[in-house]
């Protein structure tokens, strides 16, 4: 019992230097998605979101060291976005509420939330399952549509340094049955799958 607890104090002590690490922004204004991309990228978080919820959203300049929820809320501040941490290097944007949810809402929105994880989970596993693909050594983005019934079908990915995974992981994917996803769960989603998250938070164990 003394050594786990010394673990998780340990882990909790890591988890609070790692959050308050701060970054340096030096980014003109542009467009959301773009500003996304490159915040995961700079930072390690694995950011997932509803393609719909970026489309012609654009993120202000940011300049000076943030840590990185700071950067990402000031990002985020002209939108109707706002982060929801799945872990603590990984997080979904939802809509933001402004005023106190009702009970069908506040269903709903778990309900978004397990779908992620859900859509998450198995992505990972799937790709987990394909030592070739060597996924946690690279940085991958994908674009997931499901089909009618409800399985990844036509999935677009980008390998930052490895173009000649894209295809071999959209592969990987096809087919994948998913489950219906639940109201307001915009289609198709973008998740970002950094080497950082993937092995950190649930990613391939080798």
């Amino acid at each position: 019992m003394t050594v786990m607890a010394a673990g998780a104090a340990l882990a909790a002590s890591a988890a609070a230097a790692e959050g308050a690490r701060e970054y340096p922004f030096d980014w003109p204004r542009q467009p959301l998605h773009n500003a996304l991309q490159q915040y995961s990228q700079l930072t390690g978080d694995s950011v997932l979101y509803d393609s719909a919820q970026t489309a012609d959203q654009t993120a202000p300049a940011l300049a000076g060291r943030y840590t990185a929820r700071d950067a990402l809320a000031r990002l985020l501040a002209e939108t109707d976005l706002q982060a929801r941490y799945t872990a603590p290097r990984a997080l979904m944007l939802m809509p933001r509420v402004r005023t106190p949810p009702a009970p069908a809402p506040q269903a709903s929105q778990a309900a978004r939330q397990q779908y992620y994880g859900r859509l998450q989970a198995r992505v990972l596993a799937a790709l987990c399952a394909r030592p070739e693909l060597h996924v946690g050594e690279y940085r991958v983005a994908l674009r997931v549509p499901l089909d009618p019934a409800h399985a990844i079908r036509g999935a677009q990915a980008y390998a930052t340094g490895r173009p000649d995974m894209g295809p071999r992981l959209q592969e990987a994917l096809e087919g994948l049955p998913i489950g219906a996803p639940p109201a307001g769960f915009g289609l198709p989603a973008t998740l970002l799958i950094t080497p950082e998250a993937a092995r950190r938070y649930g990613g391939c164990r080798r």
